[in-house]
């Protein structure tokens, strides 16, 4: 029979046409149109379950994003309009700062006035700084003319005894602490037109550096009253179970991430719209100084003075009478060069235990330096915009042209990424130090602070042989990662020495002297430009060698000494040996005879030095418990770091924090007045306390944007990237299933020359 092209049919008709294919055809193309359709909806469900997952975190972003914007044009305060229709803050904070120094130790009465100038019923929530070494021995709050003294309770306690007081509409106060040298307080239920005064007990040991070539010793002493933002590096998580059991109002800007736990309770309100004259939350400071030795010079690299002596006590007050809380507070002073002392033993006597503190300068004898290789890291993230990044650089270039031909060296900058300046070091010449100062001049501060990354490159690479290699790193230390860094610091240091420098009027002293400890090397401050020279120089001079190794104390064997630091570092040039020491003995004030050895290597040999117990007779201080309480506890602190199991050392802290009755990672300070104020039908608004941004802060309120978006944690995958993949998906999959679809209808075509008519 012979089979003619078929005429085109109308589609209603060509149905029918397909019948005449063969029987075994139609029943293999009926069972492939019934199979696939599952294997495609099982494949498209995969893109379509990730775009709503995208859709979600799109949802979420829209709320940070409003939220963030909401914070940036509010700083995270509260305001209320006047009489006069004029925009106010509804919570006013003022500090007054009250220093003794005697000696050695300084003790600060901090009082923080919390006035509610709105007509709502509010809670407080102040973060702030105090020096990293310095320890909280009590707590008071002030209402009126009543005054309630704060209890030292572990910490998960006193936040319930403090949220159901709050709840309760009584007058309360918590003081905690998040690092070392950052804090928390709050204060429930402070009345319309009220004010309500929390006042803290602080001890603070005194700083001293012997400055040789300017003339001998120099004390110091730095208290924080700001803070630069921290960066918070990883990914979002939902906070730790255990966390949440008592959770109370941070008003933190950022969320718990990987790397940073506590995120939103180091990450306070930043006040963006004020400039470094103005004056929000005024600061005053009145301090005595009784040194014990004819002073040659007293001042401040940071504020004016006002300076009466009277006998051998110096009264020190600011000049204006107030200041603005945006940069630390730092004061010098200096001895006659006729009478200054190489040692001292100060004590006290408290119970049944004496506290000792040993304060030594050993001989400022250089060895002959070994050939160096210094590896420079400097900081360019956001956080250093304004004058920290200029003198960050005027810091670095001075360390460049002070480096010796043949020397070797190289340089990392970083910010959200890092980069360097050579693939390997390169040796000092006069073509290559030209070629590093011009790298240098084109550096420039923005993104976040990744350090991690530029850490392991300094650290990781070892050293050409027979160069001793040194890290010197150049940073304001606003990371809120620290305790990540210092084990890694540990890790991968081997020979290598690191020295940090901190930058700026508020760095995080905290990590500035730790990782340095951590490192085996020093730290120093740089505040201002005229600094650069001075502070470089000395930095050059403890790079060559350290002038005191292979140190020991020897103590007499009739006491049981509990001295900190158990292992003592080397000590570099212009460094004082401080020591802090709990005697223990029946009767211990009865038997202080015999010395005190303190043995070490000089670059000329052998060296010690002995110290008369019977000296501590008329040394009396207070104080000294409370330092060695925190020495101990900072240093079951770095044990954790290294590895040691966190829930032993929380046991150790918690019984010596209680013990000595002080502030700690696991304790806090509770102050309740029982009467119930509150009216049961007023609502109370939990309101932030904002810092103000540290001084020299180019453009604060971009600069606090720019930073809330580099910091600001974020979620593993963005809801962009989310979006963007579900897409690709869906596409991927519709080209296969049409190229699908093109096969099987090839495949179910009839061939027209083999069908029976």
């Amino acid at each position: 029979m012979k089979l003619t092209t078929p005429l085109p049919m109308p589609a209603m008709c060509r149905q029918r046409s397909r019948r005449k294919i063969p029987k075994h055809l139609v029943l293999e193309s009926e069972t492939k149109k019934r199979s696939w359709p599952k294997y495609v909806m099982l494949l498209l469900s995969l893109p379509l379950l990730l775009l709503l997952f995208a859709l979600a975190d799109l949802a979420s972003a829209e709320e940070d994003y409003r939220w963030q914007n909401d914070f940036n044009e509010r700083g995270g305060e509260l305001f209320f309009k006047d009489a006069a229709g004029r925009k106010a803050a509804a919570l006013h904070l003022g500090s007054d700062f009250n220093v003794q120094v005697n000696g050695m130790v300084a003790e600060i009465t901090l009082q923080q006035r919390f006035k509610n100038q709105g007509d709502e019923w509010l809670e407080a929530v102040y973060v702030f700084p105090l020096d990293e070494q310095s320890a909280i021995s009590a707590m008071q709050m002030r209402v009126g003319e009543r005054l309630i003294k704060g209890k030292i309770a572990e910490k998960q306690a006193a936040r319930k005894q403090y949220q159901l007081a709050k709840k309760q509409g009584k007058k309360a106060a918590l003081s905690e602490q998040q690092r070392a040298n950052l804090f928390t307080q709050r204060v429930a239920n402070i009345a319309p037109g009220e004010t309500i005064e929390v006042e803290l007990k602080v001890v603070q040991a005194v700083s001293l550096r012997d400055k040789a070539e300017l003339g001998g010793m120099q004390f110091s002493l730095r208290i924080p009253t700001t803070l630069t933002p921290r960066f918070i590096p990883g990914t979002q998580v939902k906070a730790h179970p255990q966390e949440q059991q008592v959770k109370l109002d941070s008003h933190g800007w950022a969320q718990a991430t990987d790397q940073v736990a506590d995120a939103g309770e180091i990450t306070p309100p930043m006040l963006t719209q004020v400039g470094d004259n103005d004056i929000v939350n005024p600061m005053s400071l009145e301090l005595t100084l009784d040194a014990g030795l004819p002073l040659a010079s007293v001042s401040s690299p940071s504020h004016r003075l006002s300076l009466n002596k009277s006998a051998e006590q110096h009264h020190i007050t600011l000049a204006n009478g107030v200041a603005a809380m945006n940069r630390d507070f730092i004061l010098e002073w200096s001895p006659n060069p006729s009478v200054q002392p190489r040692a001292a033993l100060f004590r006290q006597s408290k119970e049944q235990s004496d506290y000792a503190m040993l304060m030594l300068l050993p001989p400022q004898t250089l060895s002959i330096a070994l050939p160096r290789e210094v590896i420079y890291i400097i900081d360019t993230s956001g956080s250093m915009d304004g004058e920290s990044i200029i003198q960050a650089k005027a810091a670095l270039k001075t360390a460049i042209q002070q480096m010796n031909d043949g020397e070797r060296f190289n340089i990392i900058e970083f910010n959200s990424n890092y980069s360097l300046f050579a693939s390997q070091p390169l040796q000092m010449n006069v073509h290559n130090r030209m070629q590093a100062l011009d790298f240098v001049a084109g550096l420039h501060s923005g993104g976040g602070t990744q350090m991690l990354p530029a850490l392991r490159e300094a650290l990781q690479a070892e050293a050409q042989e027979g160069f001793l290699k040194q890290v010197v790193f150049i940073t304001d230390g606003s990371v809120g990662n620290e305790t990540e860094l210092f084990r890694e610091i540990h890790k991968l240091l081997g020979d290598s020495r690191l020295f940090t420098v901190g930058i700026g009027s508020a760095p995080n002293g905290f990590f500035m002297r730790k990782a340095a400890e951590f490192g085996r090397g020093s730290h120093r401050y740089i505040s201002r430009l005229n600094q650069v020279e001075e502070e470089m120089a000395l930095l050059f001079k403890q790079l060559s060698a350290p002038v005191l190794r292979d140190i020991e104390v020897q103590w007499p064997e009739h006491l049981t000494v509990s001295a900190l630091p158990e292992r003592i570092a080397d000590l570099y040039m212009g460094e004082a040996l401080q020591l802090h020491a709990k005697l223990t003995e029946m009767n211990a004030s009865a038997v202080m005879d015999g010395n005190v050895v303190i043995k070490g290597r000089l670059a000329t040999g052998p060296w010690q030095q002995s110290i008369p117990l019977a000296a501590l007779a008329d040394k009396e201080h207070s104080g000294l418990s409370n330092l060695w309480g925190r020495k101990k506890i900072a240093a079951l602190e770095d044990e954790k770091t290294l590895g040691r199991d966190p829930k032993r050392v929380r046991a150790e802290v918690l019984k010596i924090a209680l013990a000595e009755q002080l502030l700690s990672p696991y304790t806090s300070f509770i102050a309740v007045e029982e009467k119930i104020l509150r009216p049961v039908n007023a609502i109370s608004d939990s309101v932030a306390v904002p810092n103000q941004l540290p001084k020299g802060s180019a453009k604060p309120a971009a600069a606090i944007k720019q930073q809330l978006a580099m910091a600001y944690p974020k979620t593993a995958s963005g809801w962009q990237a989310k979006l963007s993949q579900s897409i690709s998906m869906l596409l991927i999959l519709l080209v296969a299933y049409c190229l699908y679809r093109i096969a099987l209808r090839g495949a179910t075509r009839p061939d027209h020359a083999n069908v029976v008519a």
